[in-house]
């Protein structure tokens, strides 16, 4: 999701501009060049933010680009010094 990006002065001038480009992506808006704060459309709140999500929810890949299963390579213990 790209975000689009709007200082602080002009946020303060124009805050129903950024309101336009809220509702496009979200809008981050920066003081001295560092971001501080990001605007978002409500309904992009309710769907990412306000309600809570499982780790399987967050972490799967919603586009479907990944279509492999994970099969990490077997561990070998030989050469390892075990201590009990």
């Amino acid at each position: 999701m790209p975000l689009s990006y709007m200082t602080s002065a002009s946020f303060n001038q124009n805050p129903s501009k950024a309101r336009q480009a809220a509702n496009e992506n979200p809008l981050v808006i920066t003081d001295h060049g560092k971001p501080t704060h990001v605007l978002v459309s409500y309904d992009e709140f309710e769907a990412n933010w306000k309600k809570q999500k499982s780790l399987y929810d967050a972490l799967r890949d919603t586009q479907g680009t990944v279509d492999q299963d994970f099969d990490p390579p077997r561990l070998s213990f030989e050469g390892r010094e075990v201590e009990f």
